[in-house]
């Protein structure tokens, strides 16, 4: 049996509760003041976790399963638009007579939009691929000097080239836009340039491949990087394009 004089003092609050349940019982206000932000505090606490835990997936998962989603709705021949956010602003969803799917990813750089590349399901081999890479490998957080982001751009730029010919007979290559640095910080006009012409060059080396360069200087742009009416400007590599695939057309139809 326990004393009751232990007992008691076992189920005695200490004073400062003691005094603190005098005040609650003699002001209810007093309870609301104290609960409330409690109640908040751990309300929010438990949004952050949940949002945390329930995040949207990063912006390249989105990407692949929106692109994924519009290649699996094609069933006879069409074009592929790859790259970065110049591709992806494109609004065009049909050139020379065929279905544009546009798989641009914004912020990719060439080595990043190869990984992209690698897990993106093709139904079937598309009739031709519109390339535009190059402007966030000219970003300067990611080199010392032009030369640098040249030469990171073709180590990354070749394997890609490679991989998109050995998807499609024609791969079309635009080159890479010219920058503003006066209304873009943070980017090398040099870097843009050199690995514009790198790109091309590469391309005018490689069977198969096409270069069509829609970027003229003074063509409206809204920040310095990206333009302003991205139909008006690809609608300048038609011709090419076109003329491409009658020809890859004819042969084909030669051979059989």
């Amino acid at each position: 049996m326990i004393p009751r004089r232990l007992l008691d003092g076992a189920l005695r609050l200490p004073p400062v509760l003691e005094g603190l349940g005098k005040i609650v019982l003699r002001h209810p206000l007093t309870l609301a003041l104290i609960v409330l932000p409690l109640a908040l505090l751990l309300g929010s606490l438990a949004g952050y976790g949940f949002g945390r835990a329930g995040s949207a997936p990063p912006y390249r998962a989105t990407r692949l399963q929106a692109v994924t989603a519009d290649l699996g709705r094609i069933e006879g021949d069409y074009l592929l638009a790859a790259g970065d956010s110049h591709i992806e602003r494109w609004p065009t969803r049909k050139l020379c007579g065929l279905p544009l799917v546009n798989a641009g990813v914004s912020g990719a750089t060439a080595g990043a939009y190869a990984d992209f590349l690698a897990e993106l399901p093709l139904p079937h081999p598309p009739r031709a691929v519109i390339l535009t890479i190059g402007t966030n490998d000219a970003n300067a957080k990611r080199f010392s000097d032009a030369y640098e982001a040249a030469m990171r751009f073709e180590a990354s730029f070749e394997p890609l080239l490679g991989t998109l010919q050995r998807a499609s007979h024609i791969v079309l290559v635009t080159g890479v836009p010219p920058i503003d640095t006066a209304r873009a910080e943070g980017f090398s006009a040099e870097a843009a340039e050199r690995i514009g012409a790198l790109a091309e060059s590469t391309c005018k080396a490689t069977n198969g491949c096409l270069v069509a360069n829609p970027f003229t200087p003074g063509l409206p742009m809204v920040d310095g990087v990206h333009y302003r009416d991205y139909a008006a400007v690809y609608r300048r590599i038609g011709p090419a394009l076109c003329t491409a695939l009658e020809r890859e057309h004819a042969v084909t139809a030669r051979s059989r």
